[in-house]
Parts: C-alpha cells; structure tokens; sequence
C-alpha cells in the first residue's frame, strides 16, 4: 500500500503563527445567556494558549483539551483502549455488515450512521453534510491536511442525511478512528470558510459547537472561558456550567494553585508533583491506566546537518553497533528509580501495549563493559587517555575524529527530563562518548525544516523526548517513524533517517483486518527494530494529571487528553 504522509509540509509552524494573529471571540450571536454560580464553575490550567481548536494544526496537547469542549468526532477512544461513538449512532464492523471487504482486490468499505439528535449550537443538525465537507477541507492538495490513513481513501459519499460511506483503496485497519478520536472533529459546513483551509479557517480559532461547551470569550496569554451548552444532546449535561481555561506558564505557579484550592486541573504534571501532591486533601492526581509515552533516543543516522544517511552517513552514528553500545551504556533503571520515583516502566519494544505485547523481545542488558568491546569493535578508541574516543578504523569518519556530539532535550518537560538529560550523559561518558547538552523550546524542535526545526531540518545529533501511540492500533504510527518513505522530511517522523526494505514490506503487510497476521508482522519488527536500534527505547513516563478533591469522573488517559469526558464531571 502505497502512503503519502503530507502532513509537516502542511503543518508548519507558519500556519500555527498566521493562526494565533487571528483575533479571536466566540461565535457570533450563538452563545448561550448564562450566569452560573461558583459552584458549578471549573479552572484549567494550561502552559500557553492552544494555537487553535484544531490538534491536527500543530498537535500540543493543548488544542485538543479545548477541542474536547466544543467539538466531537465520528468516535472516541476511552482509557481502556475501547472505541465508543460520538456523532455516530453505532460502530461500522464486518460482522455488522457496516464493513464490506473485498479480499481479492484488496479493498474495503465502510458505511457509518451518524446520530440523527446532534446540533450545532446555533440549532442547525449535525449531518453527513458536515463530515463530506470536513473530509474535502482535509484532503484539499493546497489547504489541507494529513490524517491517518488519508492515501488509503478512495472517497467518501453522501448516502443518506445521517449516512455516508467511505471507499478504500486498501485495507485500513484504523478506520473506526479515523473520523475522531484524539485529533479530529467534524466541523460545520454551514459555518467554517472552506476557501480559507483547513489548516487556516477563522473557525479554527472560533468554534461553532457540537460539544458540552461554547466558547464565550478567548484573551490570549491569559484564559478563554466555556459555558455550558444548552442544546447538547445528552439531556442533563454537562453539570458543570462554567470552564474557565487560565495560562499559567510556570510549573511551580500551577502546582501552587492546585495545592491550595486555586484550580480543578493541570494536566500532564511531571513526577516532581506527582510526588508533591500525594498527600495532599485539596488536590488529587490521576493515572491513566496504561503508559503510552515512551522515553527514547533519536539518533541521526545521517551526517548533522542533511537528512540522506545514504549520501552523507553519520560519521558516529551510522554504525548500529555504536548504537548498539549506547543502549547497553545507559542504565535505565537507576534513571527511572531516582527521577521518576520509579513511576516508569522500563521498555525496549513498540509492541509493549495490548493486545500486541506477545512478542519475545529480550530486555537488553546494561553492561558498560560489553558497550566499550563494541566501540573498539567498531573503530572507535581513546589512544590519547583523554576520556574521549576517536575514530581509528572506524566505519564513516576520518581518522582520529572524536567521539563528540551534541545531545538536545525540550523545555517544556521540565527538571526531570532535563536531570535525565544530564545523566545520560555522565552514563556515554564513562564508556568514551562525549556529548555537549542543549535545552529548547519543543516548537523549534519539531517545527518543520522551512520553519527551522531542529530535528526536519537534520540539525541534531542525539536528542531525548517522550513518544508514543494513542489507541489500540499501532500501524500508523510505525509507518511514520520508521518507514522508508517518512525519512525525507515533510513526510513523516523517521528522523533517525533508517531505512529498511525488509521493514518496509512488513509494514505493507500490517495493514490487514487479520488480527493474527498483524501479530505475527509486528513481532518479526519488533525483533528488526531491536537488532538495528534506529530509535533506543528506554522507560515509560506516567501519564497523570491533578484535579482537584471536589471534582469527580476526572480519569486520566493516553488515548486523548483529560477532558475527553468532561461532560460526565461531577462537582461535589
């Protein structure tokens, strides 16, 4: 199956500042007249203002906790892993005769009913209507968009009202999600500009909702303020009838708040306050049931500064076994144990959650020792006994080149990541590898190459940050990590620029309904990934988020964001 990741070619940092230049308040002449009492009012505490409504823009977080508010798909995923409708009346599966395959051909079908007692709040249904224009924003060539998935659609049709069917070229195994979950939403096409884009529209940044909420009013830099929909199709919610949403930028202020009473959430808290709020009466803090961030090394395969390891190879890192070496210098747990209070897991395989962790994959060793043999193996020695190793024999350096690299982490994660940043370091250290430490913001990491980011553009030579799948359904996300063709940049987050053919057809070969083939090709990648080590795999970071005592129904989660049942919020 042939894809064609479009997405940071569309997504750039330059759509996400022509964006927070658009003035912004709430939907003309449609909010509801309120005045809800303190008691039935919330405060949510965010880092720095979503750049819109929409996540597919820039994916912070924070575009899809406000998202949650206003805007609902298709489906959504709950804690467990388990897809559940929104928008639609039930779930499209073969049994059901919602999913047509045609085995021979290698296509599929899938015809989705829609709730027929959804409205905008401006009184007008939600329709198939709306889901046919939100589909031809997203795949406009000029102004749209990438969605998982997107090059396997042939096209989707209007059949009735309230149905539409959704004509694949191939076998798509995320379809349930792929009208919704964690990133997208149906917008209306009664209201949205569709000449302005996707990417781009005025209703990025005002809403019309379909949602629990209605956005009142947005000052930037400081909050926006919800109030509760009253033509929300569940009779009796949300309860709650106000959510403001306040910027506090720094940790330590947010943390303060949340101790003392001054707020009901802040979301993604780090280990630091885990810690601090664990015996606390006024605030609490929630796990998701499962990990699904993993922290990890990206290590660039091509020469700093290009993005073709074929043309231009690292003259470190191209070599796999001082990849190899690397992760048997790093000592996972002692990282885990003394920084993240042991609230991590240690991982070393991307089929670590259900229902694919079936795969014997050995946990590799820590063995400094066996790290040093690899490195001399390799070409790499100190012969000067200054602590750092040189190139002698090595694979794709000059001669005496020394084992000197710079090793990059983002901001925003805090302490914890910046003290395992340090860490680490001291950990290559003793085995001859020197790194240089470098702190960014994350938007100027993952920004794409036009916009200057760091890791699209190649610029880097190791960096450290926390990754992984939302969902059940790991394929996508493997094709945009370790596919061939999500190595050139704009295409995708193969940053290590690896490639593998025989990786490749595997992934080819995941995209199928056949539960047990899928198993099968994930365990034959898993043992690929471990052998090559494109990407080093280290632990898992707890995802948890505060709340406060008199909040009830808050369950973190890593298949969407906090807010992802905030109509069912109770308030004590």
């Amino acid at each position: 199956m042939s894809k064609n990741f479009r997405t940071l070619a569309l997504l750039t940092l330059t759509s996400v500042t022509i964006l927070s230049l658009i003035g912004c308040q709430a939907a003309p002449s449609t909010a509801p007249a309120a005045n809800p009492s303190d008691e039935k009012s919330i405060t949510i505490l965010v880092g720095e203002d979503p750049p819109s409504f929409n996540p597919m823009v820039a994916d912070t977080g924070y575009d899809a906790l406000v998202m949650e508010l206003v805007l609902l798909g298709m489906t959504d995923i709950d804690p467990n892993g388990t897809v559940f409708p929104e928008l639609a009346a039930e779930l499209p599966t073969v049994d059901s005769g919602g999913v047509v395959l045609d085995e021979a051909a290698g296509t599929m079908s899938v015809t989705w009913k829609m709730r027929q007692d959804v409205q905008w709040q401006d009184g007008q249904s939600v329709t198939a209507d709306d889901v046919l224009f939100t589909w031809n924003a997203i795949q406009d060539p000029n102004t749209g968009s990438w969605i998982p998935g997107i090059d396997s659609i042939d096209s989707v049709e209007k059949v009735d009202q309230y149905t539409f069917k959704v004509n694949y070229s191939a076998i798509y195994p995320g379809y349930l999600t792929q009208f919704g979950g964690e990133q997208l939403a149906i917008w209306p096409a009664h209201y949205c500009d569709a000449s302005q884009g996707f990417v781009a529209w005025d209703c990025g940044r005002k809403p019309l909702s379909d949602g629990p909420f209605v956005l009142q009013d947005w000052v930037e830099g400081d909050h926006m303020t919800f109030l509760k929909n009253d033509k929300y199709y569940v009779a009796g919610k949300p309860e709650i009838e106000k959510v403001t949403v306040q910027v506090v930028p720094d940790d330590s202020v947010r943390k303060t708040m949340m101790q003392q009473g001054d707020a009901d959430i802040d979301m993604w808290i780090n280990v630091n306050t885990i810690n601090d709020l664990k015996d606390s009466q006024v605030a609490k803090v929630s796990l998701s049931p499962s990990d699904r961030f993993v922290m990890r090394l990206f290590m660039n395969e091509a020469e700093k500064g290009t993005v073709d390891a074929e043309a231009t190879p690292h003259p470190i890192l191209s070599d796999v076994r001082v990849r190899q070496a690397i992760r048997q210098a790093i000592d996972v747990d002692t990282i885990n144990n003394e920084i993240f209070l042991g609230l991590g897991h240690p991982q070393w395989t991307e089929f670590f959650r259900p229902p694919y962790n079936k795969c014997d994959v050995p946990r590799p060793a820590y063995d400094p020792e066996a790290a040093k043999a690899l490195l001399e193996e390799a070409g790499w020695t100190d012969t000067n006994n200054d602590g750092v190793r040189e190139c002698h024999g090595c694979a794709s350096a000059e001669e005496g080149y020394e084992m000197h690299m710079e090793f990059i982490t983002y901001a925003e994660y805090g302490e914890p990541l910046e003290l395992t940043q340090q860490l680490i370091a001291e950990m290559l250290g003793k085995v001859g590898i020197k790194l240089d430490l470098t702190v960014v913001e994350g938007s100027v990491l993952w920004a794409d190459a036009q916009s200057g980011g760091i890791e699209q553009s190649g610029n880097f030579d190791i960096d450290i940050w926390d990754d992984g799948y939302a969902g059940v359904d790991p394929t996508d996300y493997i094709w945009e990590n370790y596919s061939i063709e999500a190595a050139t940049p704009g295409f995708g987050w193969n940053l290590a620029r690896w490639k593998n053919d025989e990786f490749n057809s595997l992934i080819e070969d995941s995209y199928t309904l056949d539960e047990a083939s899928r198993q099968e090709t994930f365990c034959k990648m898993a043992k690929i990934l471990d052998e090559q080590a494109p990407e080093i795999m280290l632990f898992t970071v707890p995802n948890a988020d505060a709340h406060s005592s008199r909040l009830e129904g808050v369950q973190s989660t890593v298949n969407d964001l906090v807010t992802w049942n905030i109509a069912d919020w109770k308030i004590k």
